[in-house]
């Protein structure tokens, strides 16, 4: 088996590849291959056949209040008659270590199978919410602001640009958005698109929210599914309710997602009689540190101490080893490899979750697997803790 980077000439090939093990059209081939930015990683067998590949772009997400480097993994595919022979698990053994060499922190993805990812390094993340809302049964207040539908000579694309640059520094693993992201914006065309989507301003004209959706003709009747939701506050928040009740009389539910945060349950005026219904999106991805070193120096601690951690990574020899982390004042002062013995032993799943904030240290201890705690003394929980996480942005 032969594993390493596409040439140009294969783009048509790999789209190929993925429009066939995902039974969907060949619509994303790229026009011009030589400005295609993205990493291919292709197995082939020794007579030259692409057997499988998976395409690795680059984004810049926010950890802890600094700007990292991203690697999304996306278009995983192997043709059926090559499954199970390594092709997928051969590309990852050589594109994670080119991941370290080339100055990424993270690598992020979205799993058809969370065990089959763990074996990679990855483990899962961003957690959100799932609501289903009973329109007619909403009450918003009054006067909490006004929302206005965007069209082509009514873009709002700074309006939108700006709440999200709230959410960017507010959640780890956000996208940082780049302009050319906004396309959509620009070429939002509701009445022939069938897509509508409204911002939202409080009574100072400030934007609030902004809230992009779709009707959907299910068993439960006429229904709005979402697919952007983005609020700067509660007041925000309210005004997608009162858009949402300003539509009641021709729909039943509207559908959408939110980060977990549980004030927000506090803003349904009513529980009972099948007005709310939400479930926790488990897994909305998985994460991987790619640079263990460079990740724990740009994480945010609580307070003062000094850890010392083992990480166990059989991908990456680099991230191998025992590392003292010395912190003050809530940032790294030193992160140095050391001999001393470790106050934790973490596999490198356990540790990306860990580091990016999925839950905390007293959560983890017992449950979370790879996670191995040596010196109970320590300020670990310092190191570990519960931080805010969010992703909008499917690769």
């Amino acid at each position: 088996m032969i594993i390493r980077k596409s040439t140009p000439e294969e783009a048509r090939r790999i789209n190929e590849l993925f429009a066939i093990c995902f039974e969907m059209p060949m619509t994303n081939c790229p026009a011009d291959p030589e400005q295609d930015d993205a990493t291919h990683w292709v197995a082939m067998d020794e007579s030259g056949e692409m057997m499988s590949t998976f395409t690795i772009s680059d984004f810049t997400v926010r950890f802890d209040g600094q700007k990292c480097k991203m690697g999304g993994i996306g278009g995983v595919a192997t043709l059926p008659q090559y499954r199970r022979s390594g092709g997928i698990r051969g590309c990852f053994q050589e594109a994670l270590p080119d991941l370290y060499q080339r100055g990424y922190d993270f690598s992020y993805l979205y799993p058809f199978s969370t065990g089959y990812y763990r074996k990679f390094g990855y483990e899962c993340c961003c957690q959100g919410w799932q609501w289903q809302v009973n329109m007619g049964m909403l009450n918003p207040p009054k006067g909490c602001g006004t929302f206005h539908l965007v069209e082509k000579n009514h873009p709002q694309k700074e309006a939108i640009q700006a709440l999200d640059a709230l959410w960017e520094k507010k959640y780890n693993m956000m996208v940082i958005h780049r302009e050319s992201d906004y396309d959509w914006v620009s070429k939002s065309d509701p009445a022939v698109k069938q897509e509508f989507t409204y911002v939202c301003y409080a009574p100072s004209g400030a934007p609030s929210a902004y809230v992009s959706f779709r009707l959907a003709n299910e068993p439960s009747g006429r229904n709005l599914h979402c697919n952007r939701l983005c609020f700067a506050d509660k007041s925000g928040f309210q005004t997608v309710l009162a858009l949402f009740k300003s539509l009641a009389a021709d729909h039943a539910y509207v559908k959408f997602q939110t980060p977990v945060n549980t004030g927000l349950q506090y803003q349904m005026p009513e529980w009972s009689q099948g007005a709310v219904s939400w479930e926790l999106l488990a897994s909305r991805g998985m994460v991987r540190v790619v640079n263990v070193q460079r990740v724990l120096e740009k994480a945010a601690y609580q307070g003062s101490g000094t850890v010392t951690l083992e990480i166990q990574d059989p991908q990456i020899p680099e991230n191998n080893g025992r590392f003292a982390v010395c912190f003050a004042d809530g940032k790294a002062l030193s992160v140095q490899p050391t001999g001393a013995l470790p106050d934790a032993v973490l596999t490198i799943p356990a540790f990306s979750a860990l580091i990016t904030g999925v839950c905390g240290l007293s959560d983890a201890e017992g449950y979370l697997n790879g996670l191995e705690i040596r010196n109970p003394t320590a300020p670990l929980s310092q190191v570990f803790y519960r931080k805010p996480l969010w992703i909008v942005d499917y690769f």
